[in-house]
C-alpha cells in the first residue's frame, strides 16, 4: 500500500510509535553512557587501564560516581526536554530524572551504595532494562489513544489479517498488532499464533487472544502447526 493510501489513523499511530521507539532507544543508550562517564570521571581504571570495581567500596568513590552519572543524565534531560538549565536543588534534579529516566537521584544512589563494588556495568544495565521496560509499558498506550472502533476494519485490512482476526478486537490489543506490522512490515500466521498465546505483559493478547481468531484464522494456524510438526518428525 502506497504511503498516501494509508488511513490517517494508522499514519498517526506510526508517527507516535516511531517517536516512542526513538525515545526508548536513546534513553537506553544514555543509561550506558552515564555509567561510562562515571568510570571515566571518577578514575575506576588502574594504571593498566583495567577497571577496579573495589574502589566503589569507598564512599568517596560512590558519591563521585553518582554525581558523574546524574550530571550526564541531567545534561541529556535538559537537551531532550528543552529545558533552559539543570536544576540546582536535589528535589528539582530528582523530578527531572524521574520524568526522563524513571528513577530519582536518591534511588540511584541507594542502588549504588547497596551494591558497592558489585555495581558493575552488568548491574547498572539490569536496572536500566527494568526502567526501560517500565517506560515502554507506560508509553505504549499513547500510540493507540486516538484510534476509534470505526478504524478497526481499516487496520485489519492494512495489516493483512482481516480474514483471520474478528472486528471485535480490543483497541489496546490492536496496538500490539499494528506495532508488530510497523516493525516487520508484515504479520504472518506465526505472529498471530504468538499474539494469541503470549500473556499481555509479554506483548501478547492474554487469555482472550484466541477468541479474536476467525474460523479461517484458527484453521490456518492449525495447518501451520501440523505442517511444522510433520517437518520436525522427518528430522
Amino acid at each position: 500500500m502506497a504511503e498516501d493510501d494509508v488511513p490517517k489513523s494508522i499514519k498517526k499511530f506510526y508517527d507516535k510509535h516511531d517517536k516512542i521507539k526513538k525515545l526508548l532507544d536513546t534513553t537506553k543508550a544514555v543509561h550506558s553512557e552515564a555509567y561510562l562517564k562515571g568510570i571515566e570521571k571518577v578514575g575506576l581504571k588502574d594504571e593498566k587501564g583495567e577497571i577496579d570495581y573495589k574502589k566503589l567500596d569507598k564512599k568517596e568513590y560512590q558519591d563521585n560516581f553518582l554525581k558523574a552519572m546524574v550530571d550526564h543524565y541531567l545534561d541529556k534531560a535538559v537537551e531532550s526536554l528543552n529545558l533552559k538549565e539543570k536544576p540546582k536543588d536535589e528535589l528539582g534534579r530528582s523530578r527531572i530524572l524521574q520524568a526522563y529516566i524513571g528513577i530519582t537521584e536518591g534511588q540511584l544512589g541507594d542502588a549504588l551504595r547497596e551494591a558497592k563494588s558489585d555495581y558493575t556495568i552488568g548491574n547498572h544495565e539490569s536496572i536500566r532494562d527494568e526502567l526501560i521496560k517500565k517506560q515502554h509499558n507506560e508509553l505504549m498506550p499513547i500510540r493507540h489513544a486516538h484510534i476509534k472502533d470505526n478504524d478497526i476494519e481499516d487496520i485489519l485490512k492494512h495489516t493483512g489479517v482481516k480474514d483471520y482476526i474478528k472486528k471485535d478486537i480490543q483497541i489496546y490489543h490492536l496496538g500490539n498488532l499494528l506495532g508488530l506490522y510497523r516493525e516487520k512490515g508484515e504479520v504472518n500466521l506465526s505472529d498471530l499464533e504468538q499474539l494469541t498465546k503470549l500473556p499481555e505483559e509479554k506483548g501478547g493478547w492474554g487469555k482472550i487472544g484466541k477468541g479474536y481468531l476467525t474460523d479461517k484464522g484458527k484453521e490456518n494456524i492449525k495447518k501451520l502447526k501440523d505442517n511444522y510438526k510433520r517437518e520436525k518428525e522427518k528430522e
